[in-house]
């Protein structure tokens, strides 16, 4: 195809479309590999997001855990200071 172009002969016009074309080319490929770069740290920052977000609900599980044992034995002493008064 480039030898049918060059053996016609490229006006200036032509050279001319040809070059902005190709700068328009490079500057959407330059643009699409950015964006597939982000795309890439989202992707990581999104899997970081659901393992922080895992260990996070872990340890409010385990913040619950005690807190609810914490809450029971504090409710079975005051039973007990309550009998040990009436």
């Amino acid at each position: 195809m480039q030898t049918i172009i060059a053996a016609e002969g490229l006006t200036g016009e032509d050279l001319w479309a040809a070059f902005a074309a190709l700068r328009l080319l490079d500057d959407a490929t330059e643009a699409v590999g950015d964006a597939a770069v982000e795309a890439g740290r989202l992707v990581d920052d999104a899997r970081w997001e659901n393992q922080g977000v895992r260990a996070l609900r872990l340890v409010l599980e385990e913040v619950r855990r005690t807190l609810t044992w914490e809450h029971t034995q504090l409710m079975l002493l005051r039973s007990r200071i309550a009998r040990e008064v009436m």
